[in-house]
């Protein structure tokens, strides 16, 4: 069996989406079984894995978000050039990674990660909604089956889309073994750079933008008693999101600037040692599709507070602290509370590396090759 897999999010910078694609699949070739996979990258068809970024595609990218209006353009012609490769090989199946398919003649699988540009519309760039809205609703139809990463986004789908519950699978996101608790030196020689100690910082880690709940966790940093924010600086880890613009003028508006470090884009080998050396992770975010920070987190034996709401429940159990992420004050209890009680931050962090181990991109990778099974199966 031949499965064409849209690959185009690896040849950007390696997000979610990205992120999905490549540890995804990467798990998947190594199964046996009786499947080919092929990926297609818009000129190129081949059955290689790519893990590097192609930067012509990135620029090309970065002026089609700048013109705003080429999008039409751009969807126009990756759909021709998919339609274009399907005459030169037969494939049996084809998944589209990234919500908009693109029209096939066979059976069709579309991941869809969450519905927050539907449910939080404010939280995303204009362009990318009218993108969304022009292209992904009316191509619904063109699925014979939907995977998702949570029961939560599972639900939504069926409540706003109106979608039949059996045709919407499954499947958890995993983490990366690189993950993992990191100690002595090794911690030390990583997060130096950033004027860190280990053991005495307070971690929010991913891109900065309104979605993520930043002004909850600065509102509650800046309350906490004068001597913890000596003690344990804030750190904000990652790169500016949209409307982010302000973010250090409310940084000194709160009075926290002497103890917030913005370390901007931290690189991947650096990640581990930096949750590892926290002595807690706060990610209040206010809609997460499955949320990889915190699993990171519990991964690397870090205390983790984190939002009630959407999928994080389903990540996190009872393994981390959970709050309203609107109600600030409760967090700021629960952040003092973590840091002057280390049996606790023991405790979190024990359990957090049992409940991470759950979850494995070889049980993605299983799951979403029965979803290619059944889907089969049932087209003939």
């Amino acid at each position: 069996m031949r499965a064409i897999i849209n690959g185009i999010p690896l040849l950007s910078p390696r997000s979610g989406v990205g992120n999905y694609v490549y540890q995804n699949f990467k798990a998947m070739l190594t199964m046996p079984g009786q499947w080919q996979f092929y990926f297609y990258y818009g000129l190129i068809w081949t059955p290689r894995l790519k893990d590097q970024i192609v930067e012509p595609y990135v620029s090309a990218r970065r002026i089609v978000k700048r013109l705003g209006n080429a999008y039409p353009a751009y969807r126009w012609s990756i759909d021709r050039l998919f339609r274009i490769g399907q005459k030169f090989q037969k494939y049996d199946l084809y998944h589209e990674t990234n919500y908009i398919p693109m029209p096939f003649d066979g059976p069709t699988i579309i991941t869809v990660f969450d519905l927050s540009f539907y449910l939080y519309r404010e939280t995303h760039p204009i362009d990318r909604i009218r993108h969304l809205e022009k292209y992904f609703y009316p191509r619904l139809n063109l699925a014979n089956h939907f995977i998702t990463i949570s029961e939560a986004s599972r639900q939504e789908m069926v409540k706003h889309l109106g979608l039949p519950l059996n045709k919407i699978t499954v499947t958890y996101l995993g983490f990366d073994d690189y993950f993992k608790p990191v100690t002595g030196d090794a911690v030390t020689s990583a997060i130096s750079q950033y004027g860190l100690q280990a053991g005495f910082y307070i971690l929010c880690l991913g891109t900065l933008e309104p979605r993520k709940n930043i002004t909850a966790v600065l509102q509650a940093y800046a309350m906490l008693p004068k001597r913890i924010q000596l003690k344990y600086p804030l750190v904000l880890a990652g790169g500016k999101g949209w409307l982010m613009d302000n973010l250090e003028d409310e940084i000194r508006r709160l009075g926290i600037a002497s103890t917030t470090v913005l370390t901007g884009y931290v690189p991947r080998e650096h990640l581990p040692a930096l949750y590892s050396g926290a002595a807690v992770f706060v990610y209040p975010s206010l809609y997460e599709g499955f949320g990889l920070p915190p699993l990171e987190a519990m991964a690397c034996g870090t205390p983790v507070i984190t939002s009630n709401v959407s999928s994080l429940p389903e990540v996190v159990g009872d393994a981390g602290i959970m709050v309203d992420p609107y109600d600030v004050k409760r967090l700021r209890d629960e952040i003092k509370r973590v840091l002057e009680d280390s049996s606790l931050r023991a405790s979190l962090g024990e359990r957090g590396v049992a409940r991470a181990k759950q979850f494995t991109w070889e049980n993605c990778a299983r799951q979403t090759l029965d979803v290619y099974k059944r889907v089969m199966n049932k087209s003939g």
